[in-house]
């Protein structure tokens, strides 16, 4: 269990931090990296190091997957919600896996000898969740796979009306029984 010291932040530059903290394993694995960002400057109530994990575990699982491919990483503000993808040139996912990535310890059959526990997307779901927003996993179109995260822009007001219940499901364990749906987006 843990519970997240919300503060405003701005997700560029979090996002920034996370993949300058990654870079040795970017270099390592002759993976390039790119950051875009669509929309406006998405500044938001966070936990600055959970984030920061959730996009680590993101590009993590992305050289994992999908070795010295590009890794995109996008921010996109939309309407209601803030974006955060991280997409490779891999092989994708599995359509029979898209629904399990998230689960603890959960190992594709299909990937054989991949290094790691099975806990990090299933780390990066908890704290989307704890943050009010949602983890998801897509193949993309002309191939690869695209893994992010979605959270909820919220203004000044609603984040005090809010509060109570982000305190709440950020103090909920991995382990928790309560589990929200993860959208399976299909390409």
């Amino acid at each position: 269990k843990r519970t997240y010291e919300m503060h405003p932040a701005e997700l560029n530059e979090l996002v920034a931090r996370a993949i300058e903290t990654f870079r040795y394993r970017f270099e390592r694995e002759r993976a390039v990296v790119q950051l875009q960002q669509n929309g406006d400057p998405p500044h938001c109530w966070v936990d600055e190091q959970a984030i920061t994990l959730a996009v680590i575990n993101l590009l993590d699982n992305a050289v994992k997957y999908a070795g010295s491919t590009p890794v995109e990483v996008l921010i996109e503000t939309q309407a209601e919600e803030i974006q955060i993808r991280v997409r490779d040139h891999g092989p994708g996912i599995p359509t029979s896996d898209l629904k399990r990535v998230f689960e603890r310890f959960y190992r594709s059959q299909s990937r054989g000898k991949t290094r790691g526990s099975g806990i990090g997307l299933a780390l990066v779901k908890h704290i989307a969740e704890a943050h009010g927003g949602r983890a998801w996993a897509e193949n993309a179109p002309d191939g690869g796979a695209i893994v992010g995260i979605s959270l909820p822009r919220r203004e000044p007001s609603q984040r005090a009306a809010e509060g109570s219940s982000l305190r709440r499901g950020a103090d909920a364990s991995i382990d928790s029984p309560e589990r929200a749906d993860i959208v399976a987006r299909h390409g």
